[in-house]
């Protein structure tokens, strides 16, 4: 009989390697698994991670909605009664059940802050149901010092009931041989010097700022392409129309998904990664990309300038001259990319999953202990 203590991980339909929150919710689990019973409290249409148990709480037999089964998770109370600790991991809206330590992970409250830039589902259940959560809840990990603040500013969550988990960045995302990256720009059409991002196509991230930015820098460059590398979320249609009314159909790549095996040669094959959005709790994207050695810039804005540090490349979001007359510096001096990518490369060092997830077995323990 195992002597690991018993944890409950609400997971949801999370699958690996689909999103940020996927990313850390798998990665703290695998190292976890060696320290704790992990059972997953997921969806049916979630994956299950190696080394941990499963369990699927009743739903509906509709399509995944994620307000409906985390409010159907929350009633099944004998769901929770065989953990010692249950970590939600993805501030899904399910409540603290009674006499149960519970830790919930808060990646950022956009949908807080700022409503407009997220579904108005998602605006509303933040709202109603997760100020009770953080109430209840014995911990929370914050990603981000960033999202400690604005947790402590708009809810007056006393500083030690919160600690900073900050993200980590695998050594999947490295630098690549050149032949391999020129023949991943062959097989993907990729011929031009190219800008890169890498993130869902919705209001956060800021995209016709950049694609803006871009336009300018064709005056100076005119066989620069830009790369848009991921799903149309939502309220996205502003991106196409200004995509066609500045006629870039055939400067920029919308190439949608990239699968995870494919990401790092695309980071390394790029003149320079761009992240201009207007708010983030912490930014694998950047982070992936530094760890490639590909020159960044990001907003100036929230958690950014903890991912790049203080030498990092930041720039006002709404101020598209600033952006590309930056990237016209970088792509244009080769000195300069050369400093950047030594600089950016030791600073991703700092970011490891393996610190991420002592970081949570220190705060399983303080509340273990009580």
């Amino acid at each position: 009989m195992s002597s690991l203590k018993p944890i409950g991980a609400i997971t949801g339909n999370l699958k690996q390697n689909q999103t940020g929150m996927a990313n850390y919710a798998f990665n703290i689990l695998q190292g976890l698994s060696a320290n704790y019973k992990i059972t997953q409290i997921a969806d049916h249409t979630g994956d299950i991670i190696r080394g941990c148990q499963c369990i699927h709480p009743k739903n509906p037999p509709i399509p995944f909605n994620y307000l409906i089964w985390s409010l159907s998770a929350s009633l099944q109370k004998k769901l929770f009664s065989q953990f010692d600790l249950i970590h939600n991991m993805c501030q899904y809206p399910v409540y603290p059940p009674k006499n149960k330590k519970y830790i919930i992970t808060i990646f950022d409250l956009i949908p807080i802050l700022f409503p407009e830039l997220v579904t108005p589902v998602y605006a509303w259940q933040s709202r109603n149901l997760l100020p009770r959560v953080l109430e209840r809840s014995d911990k929370i990990l914050a990603i981000s010092e960033h999202t400690k603040r604005d947790l402590i500013i708009r809810y007056q969550i006393p500083p030690d009931k919160i600690d900073v988990t900050h993200l980590g960045v695998s050594n999947h995302f490295r630098p690549y041989d050149h032949d391999l990256i020129q023949q991943y720009k062959l097989k993907k059409s990729l011929l031009n010097p190219y800008i890169l991002f890498v993130g869902a196509l919705e209001p956060k991230k800021n995209i016709p700022n950049l694609i803006k930015s871009f336009w300018m820098c064709l005056k100076k460059k005119p066989d620069l392409n830009l790369v848009l590398a991921g799903k149309p979320s939502w309220k996205y249609d502003e991106i196409f129309s200004l995509i066609h009314s500045l006629k870039l159909e055939k400067k920029i790549r919308v190439l949608n998904f990239i699968p995870y095996e494919e990401l790092p040669l695309l980071y390394n094959g790029a003149e320079v990664f761009v992240f201009p959005s207007k708010y983030e709790g912490f930014g694998l994207p950047p982070l992936e990309s530094m760890k490639c050695g590909t020159p960044v810039i990001v907003s100036n804005r929230s958690s950014l300038p903890e991912i790049v540090g203080e030498n990092g490349l930041m720039v006002n979001p709404d101020n598209v001259l600033e952006l590309k007359n930056l990237i016209l510096k970088i792509i244009e001096n080769p000195d300069y990319r050369r400093k950047l990518k030594e600089y950016y490369m030791k600073q991703a060092e700092k970011f490891t999953w393996e610190k991420c997830i002592q970081k949570t077995i220190q705060s399983y323990e303080s509340i273990l202990m009580k």
